[in-house]
């Protein structure tokens, strides 16, 4: 149904899709919001050591600028039970009923196509420095012990609503820029991975007075923190 008409960017630790039929309005308040709330939870908790307390942040600052918690899940889901398989085949296999399945696959499919298309293009280093864990400097690659993932999904749909969805394991080895399709297997993986999945609406009596703040505080942000994948057809 959507494939064709997502529009993606990577924003921070998160890969955001839009469709290209949501208002443009709409399209912008996302993506401020969804940069602006990630550096709200970094200013007051670290990203990779305390992360439950950074979502917890992120959340509360979702609601405070007036994105309304439609509903919500949370689950700790043993490696094992969850198999061998990518981020985005953990996704599918605890997908709630909240989250729209079919803009799912569409922006797997986008991502998959702009990964092939273009392996090295910016948008997969930005995403990698910001929901990767950094390594330790001075210890050489294969002397890392783990690293911890820290990564979000966003997907705009074409009414404006916006699921969101936080995926968190640690890996027992270093993982390669393109993670978001590694193949990952139960044996490597320390501990649960933790998924959570939110369904938001904004409420544009709140919002408004604070739209022309939030855009002003990320004008020297965006360029060192936003993305676009590029499109499989892009021409350089």
């Amino acid at each position: 149904m959507h494939q064709g008409m997502i529009e993606a960017q990577v924003s921070a630790g998160c890969v955001l899709f839009t469709h290209s039929g949501c208002s443009a309005q709409r399209k912008s308040d996302a993506a401020d919001c969804v940069l602006y709330m990630q550096m709200a939870a970094t200013k007051k908790h670290p990203r990779f050591t305390a992360t439950s307390a950074w979502n917890d942040t992120w959340l509360a600052a979702f609601n405070r600028f007036g994105w309304a918690l439609k509903t919500h899940e949370a689950l700790a889901c043993p490696s094992a039970e969850l198999g061998p398989g990518s981020v985005w085949a953990w996704i599918k296999k605890t997908l709630p009923a909240f989250i729209p399945a079919d803009l799912l696959f569409a922006a797997e499919s986008t991502a998959w196509q702009s990964l092939l298309s273009y392996p090295d293009q910016p948008a997969i280093e930005r995403l990698a420095s910001e929901a990767l864990e950094p390594v330790t400097v001075g210890i050489p690659r294969e002397a890392q012990d783990g690293q911890k993932v820290v990564l979000q999904l966003g997907f705009l749909d074409a009414n404006g609503e916006l699921s969101m969805v936080l995926i968190t394991f640690t890996h027992c080895s270093l993982l390669k820029h393109d993670f978001l399709f590694e193949p990952l297997q139960p044996a490597n993986i320390i501990s649960n991975v933790e998924l959570r999945f939110y369904s938001l609406r904004l409420m544009d009596l709140v919002y408004s007075p604070l739209r022309s703040k939030i855009s002003q505080a990320l004008e020297d942000r965006r360029s060192g923190l936003v993305c676009a994948l590029k499109e499989a057809g892009d021409v350089h």
